[in-house]
Order: C-alpha cells, then sequence, then structure tokens
C-alpha cells in the first residue's frame, strides 16, 4: 500500500510539488512564529540578566503594574492605599531581612534639558539616574575612563550620548555637561520659582554603555539637587517626605524569593525581580504567539484545500486502477489507507522543504538580525536564531496531520468507488 501511495505521487511530480508549496508556506510561517518568538524571548532575558543579576531587587513605593491597568481604580482603593515613604527607617528594615546583602540608594532627577557645553543642541533623552555604585558593577558595560566612582561633580555618559554629540569616549571625557531647566513642562511636574533659574555643570568622567540609560551623577549630588529643586531645608528633610526614588537591594543567592515576598508583604513596597520581568515576558510572548497561530493557520487551511483538489483529481485519474485493485481483492480500508498514506507524504514533502528553506533563511539572517537588535541595544545577544529539533519535529508530524486531515473526503470517496462502475469508468 505504501509503494502503491508513493508510486501515485511520482506519476505527477510537478502537481505534487505544487501542491506541497502550500504546505511549505505554512511550515515557514508557523517555524518564524514559534522560533521567533522564543527567540525574541530568549533575547530580551539574555539582554536583562546581562545588566541585572537574578539576585538583584529594585525597590520602590510606587504601584507597578506591567502592561498598564487592568481595572478601573476605585475610591475606597485610594483611600485605604497607604503610600510608603522610603527613608533611612524604611531602609534599616529591609537591612534587617534574613538574606540582604546590600542596599544601594537610587534617585531620578527630571525636568532638565542636558547640554554639552559649547553645543546648542540639548541630548533628546533628559532622564537623569544617580545611583552609589562604582563602574565596575554589572549596571554599567564596558567603562572607558580613569576613575569608576563617581565624584561630587562627575557623570557618567552612555555611548548612545558620544554618539549624538559626534565624539568619541575619549573626547568627551573632561568636557563639561551642563543642566538647564527645561522650558517644556515634563509629564507630572509643576514648575515652579525654585526650578526655573538653577543650572548644575557637571565634568564627563567616564563612558558606559548603559543605552537609553544616558546619564548618571553621584547620589548625594541628585539628592542636593533633589531638595534645593523642591524647595526642602536640606537633603534630610527630603529623605523623610518624599524618600529615595528606588533602591536596589542585592540579596543571597537562593534567599532572594523569600526577600522579595518580605519587601511586599511586610513592607508594603512595590518589587521589580528577574522573576517578575521573566513571567512578563513568557506572558507577552506566549499571548502574541498564540495570536500569530491563530492568523498562521489561515495558510494551513488555505494549503488543505489544495490537497483535496489534489486528491480528487488523483482519484478520478486512477478511478479504473482502483476498481483494478478492489476486484483483486483490496478491500475498502486498504484503499483509505493507500489515499491517506498519499496525502500525507504530501504533508510531510511541504514539511520538509518549508523546514529546510526556514533553516537556510535562518542563517544568512542571523548576523543582520543580530546587527539590529545591538543598534537597538541588545548588546549581550550574538545570535538570534536557533533552529529546534523538537519543535520542527512537531511541525512536521503536524504537516503530515494536515496532510492526512485533508485528504480523508477524498479517501473515503475512493474506498466506496464500486467495482465493476471503476472498471467501466473511461
Amino acid at each position: 500500500m505504501f509503494k502503491y501511495a508513493v508510486s501515485l505521487i511520482s506519476r505527477r511530480k510537478l502537481r505534487t510539488f505544487l501542491t506541497s508549496l502550500g504546505i511549505m508556506i505554512a511550515v515557514m510561517l508557523m517555524t518564524f512564529i514559534l522560533f521567533g518568538m522564543t527567540d525574541l524571548q530568549d533575547a530580551v532575558l539574555t539582554q536583562f540578566n546581562s545588566v541585572f543579576k537574578p539576585t538583584d531587587l529594585y525597590v520602590s513605593n510606587s504601584s507597578f503594574a506591567m502592561g498598564g491597568v487592568s481595572s478601573a481604580p476605585r475610591k475606597e482603593d485610594v483611600q485605604n492605599e497607604e503610600k510608603v515613604v522610603i527613608d533611612n527607617n524604611v531602609v534599616e528594615s529591609i537591612k534587617s531581612i534574613e538574606g540582604v546583602e546590600e542596599i544601594h540608594r537610587i534617585f531620578v532627577v527630571t525636568g532638565f534639558d542636558v547640554y554639552l557645553q559649547g553645543d546648542d543642541i540639548p541630548y533628546p533623552r533628559s532622564l537623569i539616574q544617580a545611583v552609589d555604585l562604582s563602574a565596575d558593577n554589572e549596571l554599567f558595560v564596558n567603562f572607558t575612563g580613569d576613575d569608576p566612582v563617581l565624584k561630587e561633580n562627575g557623570i557618567f555618559v552612555s555611548n548612545y550620548v558620544t554618539s549624538f554629540f559626534e565624539l568619541s569616549a575619549d573626547e568627551i571625557i573632561g568636557r563639561n555637561i551642563v543642566l538647564k531647566p527645561s522650558r517644556i513642562n515634563n509629564f507630572g511636574s509643576i514648575p515652579n520659582t525654585n526650578t526655573t533659574a538653577q543650572e548644575y555643570t557637571f565634568v564627563v568622567q567616564g563612558v558606559v554603555e548603559t543605552d537609553n540609560s544616558a546619564f548618571w551623577i553621584n547620589s548625594d549630588r541628585a539628592l542636593e539637587i533633589l531638595a534645593q529643586r523642591g524647595g526642602f531645608k536640606n537633603k534630610e528633610e527630603y529623605i523623610q517626605t518624599v524618600g529615595y526614588s528606588q533602591l536596589l537591594v542585592s540579596t543571597q543567592d537562593g534567599k532572594t524569593s523569600q526577600v522579595e515576598d518580605a519587601l511586599v508583604n511586610d513592607l508594603g513596597l512595590t518589587v521589580i525581580s528577574t522573576k517578575t520581568i521573566v513571567d512578563f515576558v513568557s506572558t507577552l510572548t506566549a499571548g502574541l504567539t498564540i495570536a500569530l497561530i491563530i492568523f498562521g493557520s489561515i495558510s494551513a487551511i488555505v494549503a488543505s484545500i489544495g490537497i483535496i483538489n489534489t486528491m480528487i483529481m488523483s482519484i478520478y485519474e486512477q478511478t479504473k486502477e482502483i476498481g483494478i485493485i478492489k476486484a483483486i481483492g483490496a478491500s475498502d480500508f486498504q484503499v483509505l489507507i493507500i489515499f491517506l498514506i498519499q496525502a500525507g507524504l504530501i504533508g510531510l514533502i511541504g514539511g520538509l522543504l518549508g523546514l529546510s528553506i526556514t533553516y537556510l533563511l535562518m542563517k544568512v539572517a542571523d548576523p543582520y538580525v543580530v546587527k539590529l537588535l545591538s543598534d537597538q541595544g541588545f548588546t549581550a545577544v550574538t545570535t538570534f536564531f536557533h533552529f529546534q529539533p523538537l519543535n520542527a519535529l512537531y511541525i512536521t508530524l503536524s504537516s503530515i496531520l494536515v496532510g492526512i486531515i485533508a485528504g480523508i473526503y477524498p479517501a473515503m470517496k475512493a474506498a466506496k468507488l464500486d467495482p465493476v462502475n471503476a472498471l467501466r469508468y473511461e
């Protein structure tokens, strides 16, 4: 039965090839969806893990929801909400949690236009961050400079900044960066007399590859600026009233989840961890994959219609042969199996062709995709596409199954042919 099914396919090689093209296109589409979404997830997590250690926790007092607001706010929720000010008392409480190794303060300074002295065009992204970490920390990548510890008026700039001002790292080090109050109100900020005239000058101390986080200054200096701009008497009053923007909490290996639970449940803080990002990315890619597969399945339906058409044509052409094999003793079930094998082989041919072409395209396109991702800040990604043998096996089996399902109706039609009428067919 198998040999006869193969002979039916080999008689019409061109038609078999053209029919398998539909399956081939469907397989290519599904392969790129499954492999591509998995590779995208791996690329995001690789880049994230290259900057943030799995044992690091980012702690803030603000509500943070990946993907935006999931439900309408209610008055009782706002009335009952107690916003924790991350002051020194909170820091001491965190230090007392078992498994906490280090705590680093983080501040965010906004409301400034950032200029390179002597240049009239400001850098377009004015977010300035401050943390009490040296440039040899994992947070920074490929530091260029003599002193990795930020001085009071020192500033680290990213490679994006050097590219914007068309300078090399060596050329920009030692130059002045000037923060001038922004003439355009930032979202969520209210201009006041404390923020309209103050300018701050920093000396570029080093260049790091922190991408979108373009500027880093000394945390004590940032606290001083925030206190001055907010009209506070001193830095202590600012901390007691506003608190730290964020804390970077380093934990012992194996204690990260325990510390995270204590920060959320006992202290009421919001925590962003590697697990948070992994779960979010996994959920996002899973949702996108399902949506794309639903759209991609349309191509499989079109391919199955092509198989049905080819099989019906084959049955009309082989009607007399079907009558002969039934006359010499073939059962209806055996005829059914012959044509299901034929349909399954068409699906197999399309699946193997699709996987082969996809594999070659991945090999050719991979360097270009890596370069594109690198330009967008994914510097830790060295290889994007990964051929996944297990998924390839599933896709191949699926293409055979699509062929068999599409061949059920034509095969049943062939199996029900009356041998006497079939032998008379011209």
